[in-house]
């Protein structure tokens, strides 16, 4: 994290506008500004804003991880994309082997009407009439389910991603 960065991390913290940190550091709003927009300040007003906030300069100057909390965030956050990234192809997964299931299922039927016409010499003229006879009504199914399980996974997964979304709002707000 930046200076800037930091700046205005403490002074959201704090519930301090730019003009209420400018007026504690003797400085101007603007210059309160440009620090959190990049600019680094003079080392007269870093000791300021360091006693102001009670932090280290080294704190603030260190454009390294600040501390092993965000660290850990940031490894929880990695950890969550990449197991809502595997439930995503799971799910996405489970849909095209239904929808792959669902479409072989006139050509499993028209197979099990040839079979049905080899070792019984009688079959049902259409072949659409096997789809809810016993062997390719198991096949039906088990399609149905795969393409349900894989949209239900879908809608959990954003509903959560939707959560976690608001969540991050309310606290970027409460900042």
């Amino acid at each position: 994290m930046k200076f800037g960065e930091k700046l205005q991390k403490l002074r959201k913290q704090n519930g301090l506008s730019q003009e209420q940190l400018a007026e504690k550091l003797n400085v101007s709003r603007q210059a309160i500004s440009k620090w959190e927009m990049g600019t680094i300040p003079d080392m007269e007003n870093v000791v300021k804003i360091g006693r102001y906030f009670d932090c280290s300069l080294d704190y603030l100057m260190n454009n390294e991880m600040d501390s092993e909390s965000e660290k850990d965030e940031q490894i929880q956050k990695t950890d969550t994309t990449h197991r809502n990234t595997l439930w995503k192809g799971i799910s996405v997964g489970c849909i095209v082997i239904g929808i792959i299931l669902s479409c072989l299922m006139p050509l499993f039927a028209k197979l099990y009407q040839g079979f049905e016409f080899k070792n019984f010499n009688e079959c049902f003229t259409n072949p659409s009439d096997y789809i809810f006879r016993f062997p390719l009504l198991g096949v039906l199914l088990l399609a149905l389910m795969f393409l349900g399980v894989g949209i239900v996974l879908l809608f959990l997964i954003f509903r959560d991603g939707e959560k976690s979304k608001r969540q991050q709002c309310l606290q970027t707000q409460s900042l």
